[in-house]
């Protein structure tokens, strides 16, 4: 690595540190506030807090990652700008394009860690994080779900759960407290089973003390005396169950704490967009675009840093300032259409990073 990037690297990772440092921290404090009585009344370990602000730390990162990288990007080229190192360096045969290559390689990169951890540490960890709270941080071991319903898609199936273990953030691994299984033919119920437990070993439903129900030609349930059968082993596996915890418990989890590709599943069967699903078609398209957020931003505040550093601190500041508020104005005034139809959900999800895309780049072009 050439020492002017290690240089420039140096100069982008102090004030992009800092800026994550300042939006968490102050973040994290605000809600401190409000539930350390209730951390302490719960007696709950470091381990479960710090889990707990993890997750809604998570929940923030679209919003509070690109603001650092767009505050950290104007503060390093308004300093380099400033002090003519940018003019130095070019002077010495250095490109430009070479020069700003570590910070969209960083963006990049950020942009590429967030896309990742939307998709699979967001979701299960910021759930955790809301039914932590909602249980009043009283449990903080298991946290478990109850009394929920989960629709098999395509099998007419449906399960009834009491209780979901949560002890891990893979996933449940049995459902407790009653289980009841119900498949429906021409909307009646035609078939079903009753249990005290549900495992999932080895990639198959085993049910603990199973019971079948008996239902009439109407999809009534009868008497469990009604009719006579042989009584079932104490514990069965159950193949023709293939829905796995995880898929089960992702359509039980509240909209905000799907990852993208759940959300797919969740929409593809409508087959488009229809207007009583534009806000969650926002929603999908809005998690695919916001982690690029970090790339354009970073190529739009190139030039408006270097552009800065010609100018006063204080127009430097107020362009910063300006920029920042600019760029979530719009987001925020897109969201709103997006998700009242008003303009086409993939549009609006991506019209922010496709707009100051284009003014970076013809800023961009103007220094080259």
């Amino acid at each position: 690595m050439l020492l002017v990037t290690r240089y420039l690297l140096r100069q982008f990772f102090g004030p992009l540190i800092a800026c994550l440092v300042a939006f968490n921290g102050i973040f994290v404090l605000f809600d401190l506030f409000g539930h350390l009585s209730r951390f302490l009344d719960a007696d709950l370990g470091w381990s479960y807090v710090l889990r707990y602000y993890a997750g809604l730390i998570c929940q923030f990162s679209p919003w509070f990652v690109p603001a650092s990288c767009m505050l950290a990007t104007l503060y390093s080229m308004w300093q380099l700008s400033r002090h003519s190192e940018l003019t130095a360096m070019r002077a010495s045969g250095i490109s430009f394009h070479r020069l700003t290559l570590p910070f969209f390689g960083t963006a990049f990169a950020i942009s590429l860690a967030l896309l990742g951890l939307s998709e699979w540490v967001t979701p299960e960890l910021s759930a955790w994080s809301e039914r932590l709270k909602e249980s009043g941080f009283s449990d903080a071991r298991s946290v478990p779900r109850r009394n929920h319903v989960f629709l098999a898609a395509g099998a007419n199936r449906t399960w009834t759960i009491a209780e979901a273990d949560m002890s891990g953030l893979e996933g449940a691994s049995h459902f407790t407290e009653g289980v009841e299984i119900k498949r429906d033919e021409n909307g009646a119920h035609v078939w079903g089973v009753r249990a005290s437990r549900a495992d999932w070993l080895d990639g198959m439903w085993w049910l603990t003390d199973p019971s079948l129900i008996p239902y009439d030609i109407d999809g009534e349930e009868l008497p469990a005396t009604a009719i006579q059968t042989a009584p079932l082993p104490k514990s069965m596996p159950f193949p023709e169950f293939p829905e796995t915890p995880a898929e089960m418990l992702a359509a039980a989890r509240k909209w905000d704490f799907l990852s993208a590709a759940d959300m797919w599943r969740v929409l593809r069967p409508s087959g488009g967009s229809p207007s009583t699903e534009s806000e969650r078609w926002f929603d999908f398209w809005f998690r695919l675009a916001s982690p690029w957020t970090c790339l354009v931003i970073t190529l739009f505040s190139i030039p408006t840093g270097i552009s800065t550093g010609r100018q006063s601190v204080f127009k430097g500041v107020a362009t910063a300032i300006g920029t920042f508020f600019g760029f979530y104005a719009v987001t925020l005034a897109l969201t709103y259409c997006g998700q009242h139809s008003w303009v086409p959900p993939a549009t609006a999800a991506f019209l922010p990073n496709a707009a100051f895309l284009a003014v970076g780049m013809v800023l961009y072009r103007r220094l080259t």
